[in-house]
């Protein structure tokens, strides 16, 4: 079927594809693959601010293949559908004891998505949502299906696990997860002084640690997950999109700055004092099974830049970044992020051999970003940091290639899959440098 026009979920990428699928079997997923013309993309959820989806040709959507196929609680293990969210999954695999080992603050990501770009949570000693990844199905180019693991199409495994989409299309796959597990949450402010006084400790105390820093403000404001066994409470959450008081306090707070950016000092340091205020006194922290305590509900659009660079830059490159965005004069509202992530193995994963500190900045959907995210994009680069493969970044190939080791091994196996570069969409094709 046709489709005039699909955005993702910030609005600055859009593509009118000739022809929308989709699929509900993985049979029918492999014969309308044969027979269209490239490029063929999917588009997940849309929260890729890349142009990782844009296609003129073949858009697929997975929507129709989501669910829980199997697990295995001797092992630890869940097979599911490519097409399931992150949000969906949480449930499901609550249900048969298990709970993913990590996951981010947002989670509306399709589970093939989220694994295909290196998506990631926080934690000294947790890796990426790939890393989690012990197989998976893929329907290649021609129409093939296959299975990859460690002993089977091993290589395709290696670079399967973060490849944008550009070996096939994913249909199932099988994670490594958790006996389910809750969490408690806690934090506040901090000065921005203190903060790095205890940020060695504040990474080695706890399971889970980031903070979120406004550049004008003095403090930053620290967020801490723990195991914990007070019995979970339940959580309501609003239906995906839908508003609560933080977000339209906040989204009013960023029409505002557009029109009088005089003003986001002010706004910076009123939101850290809120944001802190919820964990006053010494009263416990929440405790919410992993699947309820992970998420935020962010509902007020921006498009993303994040880097990953070496752990030990982390504190240097986010100071840095954080004058650089206080002087640079351009207007901007949402605070830096702060995260660590564990070394893993996948050959595009950016946390590839390296501990690594995932720096995240934003910018309200309403206002360009590019000014903004050049600057510290500059900074990044000076860190030898590598991109999020699903937010913004101007790296081709060249430059990507010094990044990562496994670079021409992961394009010899693209290469060997998709020869005529069928799944390659103009912004990959410049990533990957095939003309």
């Amino acid at each position: 079927m046709s489709q005039a026009e699909w955005r993702n979920w910030s609005g600055w990428v859009t593509a009118r594809p000739e022809v929308f699928h989709r699929p509900k079997t993985e049979e029918e997923l492999a014969g309308l693959i044969v027979k269209s013309d490239g490029p063929v993309r999917v588009a997940g959820s849309g929260h890729s601010f890349t142009p990782i989806c844009e296609s003129d040709g073949a858009l697929f959507s997975l929507e129709n293949m989501s669910g829980l196929i199997s697990t295995d609680r001797e092992a630890n293990t869940a097979r599911v559908f490519a097409g399931s969210t992150i949000r969906d999954l949480g449930p499901l695999l609550h249900e048969q004891g298990l709970g993913l080992i990590n996951q981010g603050d947002i989670d509306r990501q399709a589970i093939a998505g989220a694994v295909g770009t290196g998506t990631h949570g926080t934690g000294k000693a947790l890796k990426s949502i790939s890393a989690a990844v012990v197989g998976f199905r893929l329907v290649t180019p021609s129409g093939d299906i296959i299975n990859c693991s460690a002993d089977e199409n091993a290589d395709v495994f290696h670079a399967g696990r973060v490849s944008m989409g550009s070996l096939g299309i994913m249909t199932e796959i099988e994670l490594h997860c958790a006996p389910a597990y809750a969490l408690e949450e806690r934090g506040g402010r901090l000065p921005v002084a203190d903060l790095f006084d205890t940020l060695d400790s504040l990474r080695d105390d706890n399971r889970h640690f980031e903070f979120f820093w406004f550049p004008f403000a003095d403090d930053v404001l620290v967020k801490t997950l723990n195991i914990s066994d007070v019995q979970p409470k339940p959580r309501k959450r609003a239906p995906d999109g839908h508003d609560g008081p933080a977000d339209i306090a906040f989204r009013k707070l960023c029409e505002i700055s557009r029109f009088a950016p005089f003003l986001r000092g002010r706004f910076q340091r009123q939101m850290t004092e809120q944001g802190g205020s919820r964990y006053a006194g010494d009263a416990p922290g929440r405790s919410r099974w992993s699947h309820d305590a992970f998420p935020s509900d962010r509902n007020v659009r921006f498009n993303e830049m994040e880097y990953a660079v070496p752990a030990e830059h982390g504190p240097d490159c986010v100071r840095e970044v954080a004058e650089h965005m206080r002087s640079c004069g351009v207007n901007f509202l949402f605070p830096i992020e702060y995260r660590y992530v564990a070394a893993d193995d996948a050959w595009l994963s950016p946390f590839f051999e390296r501990d690594s500190v995932t720096i995240s900045i934003h910018q309200y959907h309403k206002q360009a970003y590019a000014a903004l995210f050049r600057g510290v994009e500059q900074i990044f680069q000076k860190y030898g940091g590598r991109p999020h493969w699903g937010k913004l970044h101007t790296l081709v190939a060249d430059d990507l290639q010094a990044l990562y080791p496994r670079w021409d091994d992961f394009c010899a196996v693209r290469h060997r899959l998709d020869p005529d570069a069928k799944m390659l969409n103009p912004f990959l094709r410049k990533v990957f440098g095939v003309a």
